[in-house]
């Protein structure tokens, strides 16, 4: 199922959440800081937030704000959940960038049914398709053509966000702020040397992955 991050300072409230998440298949995590949640969100994609707003280090609409600015969780679904629930609080969340609000206190079902309705939205899969490429992203399993790759963690990460954003155009210095993270240490060169690894494990299907001379890289049908 889903990844979700779950930024939620209150621990009943925090417990209760990640449990019914987990039962219904969902992979959790569960922070309880905003400098915690800012640093997991530089390196980690999410399908989907559901983000407190009264939280430790750095408030949720403030954080709600950064993620919609930039980096790997640009257009990750939000919903922001809080015990703030009158009406000009709801519209900053919104201004913010959050996609849904629940107010505390809440129906577990009913943040249930919320989630799922906001994933369905953002066209959420379980599984990414193109020209024989298959991720399972579920059980993070790679197959070409029916037959099994194996993908380290990063190319696994650099795949499934092309298979994200077919026929779409990046920059090195664009996969490097959203596959490394916004404050990594890494050259353009690293980029290069991780698309060359990833074509050559997609054997035939690699010439998908084009390079386009001083623009970036693009997965595309186009010849």
């Amino acid at each position: 199922m889903a990844r979700v991050l779950l930024v939620e300072d209150d621990d009943s409230i925090g417990e209760l959440v990640t449990y019914y998440l987990k039962n219904k298949g969902y992979d959790v995590e569960w922070v309880q800081d905003g400098l915690e949640a800012r640093e997991l969100l530089k390196s980690r994609k999410y399908d989907i937030i559901v983000l407190d707003l009264m939280l430790p280090g750095v408030n949720g609409l403030d954080l709600c704000r950064e993620i919609r600015l930039r980096g790997i969780n640009k257009d990750t679904p939000i919903i922001v959940l809080t015990a703030i629930g009158d009406e000009d609080t709801k519209v900053h969340g919104l201004e913010a960038g959050a996609d849904d609000y629940v107010t505390k206190p809440f129906s577990i079902k009913e943040l249930l049914a919320r989630i799922e309705a906001v994933l369905r939205r953002a066209g959420y899969s379980e599984v990414l398709e193109f020209e024989g490429i298959v991720e399972d992203k579920r059980s993070k399993s790679v197959t070409v053509d029916g037959k099994p790759i194996h993908l380290t963690k990063t190319e696994l990460q650099l795949l499934e966000f092309f298979l994200e954003h077919p026929e779409q155009l990046f920059s090195r210095e664009e996969l490097l702020e959203k596959i490394w993270g916004v404050e990594h240490n890494e050259t353009t060169r690293t980029v290069d040397v991780y698309i060359s690894r990833l074509r050559k494990k997609l054997g035939d299907k690699g010439k998908f992955l084009k390079t386009l001379p001083r623009l970036g890289y693009k997965l595309t049908r186009e010849e």
